[in-house]
């Protein structure tokens, strides 16, 4: 009896031993964190026959560094990086993460209630002259006012803490910055001056999109696609977790570094309000018009080579969750 025991212990190990791994870049400070950490503590990745392993790194250029040279298998980018890439020959995609998007927060104090409005006043930009939710911002000044949006205010670009901070002590008139930062603000009494939404619907836009998403090599995933299938349903696991557990938010709170309830629950909805519960043909049309619009503003300095939204941009994952 005992002999067969030894030899059920060491087969199990063997089979612990003979799951695949996957690595995971990402940011050292950034939320996926959050995710991920739910992902380990409840074993999401065992159950779905996998290991992972969390590589933290320093900056996005440092992730892109590691995943070009095979240091880790995923990274957490923007499928407009990864159609640029395609359009360079490499065989990259990408699954979204989240649909949480940056806009832009003015002080309801400073009587700032169209984009008019902020004529000749500075205005805070996170992520420089390229940065997406800018330049979606710059698309829609156009199409409703006919005029450029850096024409009428004094751009201010910074990064994202720097942002915050000077929005915080009112500094600037305004700021477009990440959704984290912008939750934190609204938690201290700033408000949106357009939400995404709105301008997205504007732009002829009614499905949701994400800019914002797990991105791997596709030739890896297309010999690996049971592993990467797997490591897309456990991120799933992990968020339904998030969205419907408040006791799962309190014991990742210290991750999160926030110092009142008021900042905690504002990240939190942040968050459930950023989860993408479909993605299907439907959303990536909607992500090829805002490519089209992209193209336009940025123009080859953010799309490079690539002129259209490449199909094998997204991988064909059909999730089977239950919301």
């Amino acid at each position: 009896m005992k002999t067969k025991l030894i030899i059920i212990f060491f087969l199990c190990l063997l089979n612990l031993n003979a799951q695949d791994k996957l690595r995971v870049g990402v940011l050292a400070y950034g939320t996926v964190n959050w995710e991920l950490d739910v992902l380990k503590h409840n074993n999401f990745d065992k159950k779905n026959n996998f290991q992972l392993e969390v590589v933290k790194l320093a900056s996005k250029n440092a992730s892109a560094v590691a995943f070009q040279s095979g240091a880790v298998d995923i990274i957490v980018t923007d499928w407009v990086w990864v159609n640029r890439q395609r359009a360079s020959n490499k065989d990259f995609t990408f699954y979204p993460y989240s649909k949480a998007m940056g806009t832009m927060l003015v002080d309801p104090a400073n009587d700032i209630n169209t984009l008019l409005d902020l004529k000749g006043k500075y205005v805070g930009v996170s992520g420089g002259p390229l940065d997406k939710t800018w330049l979606l911002f710059r698309a829609y000044s156009k199409y409703k006012y006919n005029k450029d949006l850096k024409d009428i205010i004094h751009p201010v670009f910074a990064s994202a803490p720097i942002l915050y901070e000077k929005l915080s002590n009112n500094s600037l008139d305004a700021g477009i910055n990440f959704w984290h930062f912008n939750a934190k603000l609204e938690a201290k009494g700033l408000k949106p001056l357009i939400t995404f939404d709105e301008i997205s619907k504007q732009l002829g836009i009614t499905n949701d999109i994400s800019f914002v998403g797990w991105t791997f090599n596709r030739d890896f995933a297309l010999k690996n696609k049971e592993l990467i299938n797997s490591f897309l349903n456990a991120s799933l696991s992990s968020k339904k977790l998030l969205n419907d557990s408040n006791k799962e938010w309190d014991r990742i709170r210290p991750l999160m570094k926030v110092k009142d309830d008021i900042t905690f629950e504002a990240l939190k909805n942040g968050y459930k309000k950023g989860i993408i519960k479909k993605f299907d043909e439907n959303n990536i049309q909607a992500q090829a018009k805002i490519f089209q619009i992209l193209l336009e503003e940025g123009g080859k300095k953010l799309v490079g080579k690539s002129v259209s939204l490449e199909k094998e941009t997204f991988w064909d994952f059909k999730p089977n969750m239950k919301w």
